[in-house]
């Protein structure tokens, strides 16, 4: 099994989750580069990625430091397992991840008490100050809270701003997010919008099998 990169780690655990387990599978990957940021007036690239597990597409920065793990984390006082997928950038980076809540647990709530908890509960372990926040059905469907403000991304302070989204469909919570220094070195915070509007949830998803000739 392996493990993250020391430099991977440092910033998933100050952009994202304080409690998490050991990546459970981590996607091939080249070597990052340690140089000096760059400007560039040029926009990274988007791709459009498949979960059929996770029954979502969305358009995320094209990137060489991409992870995939699981991580644990506690929400209605239960302990989850969340897929996640980590997208990191130049000064920025883009999460997605899903849990699926317990029937039980959010049986008595509506969806706007289990969204505002959610967002209690998921939002306290990133280091953001939330400045906006605007209720909305995502793909006129599923109850969602979209969220904006600054976000502490290398714990001196707040240096960067970021997007999220928050949705409900059924027990199954989506998180989406990116952030930017505000030094914008990847020149993609116009992306960001794009980026977390982007999520398309199905749940009839299914990418049929074709056998290898």
């Amino acid at each position: 099994m392996k493990t993250l990169p020391l430099a991977a780690t440092v910033w998933i655990l100050l952009f994202m989750l304080i409690s998490c387990r050991p990546v459970i599978r981590e996607l091939p990957i080249p070597a990052t580069t340690t140089s000096a940021p760059v400007n560039s007036n040029q926009e990274p690239s988007l791709i459009f990625f498949t979960s059929e597990p996770g029954k979502f597409q969305v358009w995320l920065p094209l990137s060489t430091d991409i992870q995939e793990f699981t991580i644990q984390k506690t929400l209605f006082q239960t302990t989850l397992e969340c897929p996640t997928i980590f997208y990191r950038l130049n000064s920025a980076g883009a999460i997605v991840q899903y849990c699926d809540l317990l029937p039980q647990s959010v049986a008595p709530l509506s969806s706007d008490e289990i969204l505002e908890q959610a967002r209690d509960e998921m939002m306290r372990e990133l280091r953001v100050k939330i400045e906006t926040q605007q209720e909305e059905l995502a793909q006129e469907t599923y109850p969602s809270l979209v969220l904006s403000g600054q976000e502490n991304m290398r714990g001196l302070g707040y240096d960067g701003t970021f997007k999220a989204r928050i949705i409900l469909v059924k027990t199954r919570i989506y998180l989406i997010v990116m952030s930017v220094y505000h030094e914008n070195w990847c020149n993609c915070r116009d992306q960001v919008d794009q980026v977390v509007d982007s999520l398309n949830i199905d749940p009839s998803l299914s990418i049929p099998f074709e056998p290898t000739p």
